[in-house]
C-alpha cells in the first residue's frame, strides 16, 4: 500500500487489510515522503501488529517507485496492490489467492471491481469471462481494453514482479506496469468476483489538473515494447487501437484539462488531431466506441473545446 499524505483514510485501510479472512497477510506500508500524520500512523501500525512492515521513504519519489520498494520488502508469494482511500470486502484476498490456486500455476489473476465516481452512478469494471490465457494473449486483451490497466483488481506472483520494470510515469503508471507483467506472465486467469471498490476523489492524480504529456510518452513506449515482446504486430490493429484510445485520446483530454496556457493547449490539440486522423475516427466508429465524441472534439472550433473544459 503506497501512501502519500492520506492520514484521513489510512487507519481504516490498515484495519481492512489486516481483517482479511481466510488468508495470511503481510501489509507493506510504503510512506512516500508524507508531510501529514501518515508516517506516524504507519509506524504505530508496525509496532502494534507484526504483520505490518512500514517503509518510510525520505522524499516523495512517485507511486511507481514506492510500489517497487514494497514488492522488494514483501515476503509472501503473492502481491495485491491497494490504495488507502479505496474499499474492498474482507474476503477479497482469499478470493484472489483461491482463483490463482484453481488455475494451477497462474502468474496473474484478473477480477471484477467497482468504480465509484465523484458524481454519477457506480459502474462495474468486469474481468473477462474467458478461460485462462497465456501472458502474451492477455497483452492483446489489454490493448483492446478487454483487460483494464488497473492494478487493484489483479493479483501478481511476487517473483514475476521482481523481474519487470516499474515505469516512473506520474499518470497511468498502473497501465505500464500491467503491460510489463502480462508480457512476462506464463498464465493469466480470470475471476468474476468483485474484489475492489475504487473511489475517485477530488484532488487525486487521475482527477487533478497536471501536465501529463511526458507521462503519456513513457506509458506509450512501455506498452508498445511489452506488446512487441508478446509478439504483437507493430503495425497491427491491436497497437493502432491502443495508441488511439490510451494515448491520442488521453492526450486530447490532457490538452483541454486547464493545466496549459492557450498556446500550449492549441499545440497539444493539434498534435492529438494528427494522431487521431481519419483512420482513428473510422476505427472508433466501426467499434461503436463512445470515445468518438472526444476524438471529434479535436476537429471542433475552439469555442466548443473551451465549452468542454468548462463542463468538466
Amino acid at each position: 500500500m503506497p501512501v502519500f499524505n492520506d492520514a484521513e483514510h489510512l487507519p481504516s485501510a490498515i484495519d481492512r487489510v489486516l481483517g482479511q479472512r481466510g488468508v495470511e497477510v503481510q501489509l507493506v506500508l510504503v510512506d512516500d515522503g508524507s508531510t501529514d500524520g501518515s508516517r506516524g500512523i504507519a509506524e504505530e501500525a508496525a509496532r502494534r501488529d507484526e504483520r505490518v512492515t512500514a517503509l518510510l521513504l525520505p522524499a516523495n519519489g512517485g507511486v511507481a517507485a514506492a510500489r517497487r520498494r514494497g514488492v522488494e520488502a514483501a515476503s509472501g508469494d503473492w502481491i495485491w496492490f491497494v490504495d488507502s482511500d479505496d474499499h474492498w470486502p474482507d474476503d477479497a484476498a482469499a478470493c484472489l489467492v483461491g482463483a490463482a490456486a484453481a488455475a494451477n500455476g497462474a502468474d496473474v489473476v484478473v477480477a471484477d471491481a467497482l468504480l465509484v465516481p465523484t458524481s454519477g452512478a457506480p459502474r462495474t469494471i468486469p474481468a473477462p469471462r474467458l478461460p485462462a490465457h497465456t501472458g502474451p494473449q492477455a497483452v492483446g486483451l489489454l490493448l483492446q481494453g478487454v483487460v483494464t490497466g488497473h492494478l487493484w483488481n489483479k493479483l501478481f506472483r511476487r517473483s514475476l514482479l521482481l523481474g519487470v520494470d516499474f515505469p516512473p510515469a506520474r499518470v497511468q503508471s498502473d497501465l505500464a506496469l500491467v503491460a510489463n507483467a502480462l508480457a512476462a506472465a506464463g498464465t493469466v486467469t480470470f475471476c468474476g468476483r468483485q474484489v475492489y471498490e475504487y473511489r475517485k476523489r477530488t484532488g487525486s492524480i487521475i482527477t487533478s489538473r497536471h501536465r501529463r504529456v511526458e507521462s503519456l510518452a513513457v506509458v506509450e513506449q512501455t506498452v508498445v515494447d511489452a506488446a512487441l515482446r508478446a509478439g504483437v504486430a507493430p503495425t497491427g490493429a491491436e497497437l493502432t487501437y491502443f495508441r488511439l484510445r490510451y494515448i491520442a485520446l488521453s492526450g486530447m483530454k490532457d490538452a483541454l484539462s486547464g493545466a496549459y496556457d492557450e498556446a500550449e493547449s492549441r499545440a497539444l490539440v493539434a498534435a492529438a488531431r494528427r494522431r487521431i486522423g481519419v483512420t482513428g475516427l473510422t476505427l472508433l466508429a466501426r467499434r461503436r466506441d463512445k470515445r468518438i465524441a472526444l476524438a471529434a472534439l479535436a476537429y471542433a472550433p475552439r469555442r466548443v473545446q473551451l465549452h468542454f473544459v468548462g463542463r468538466r
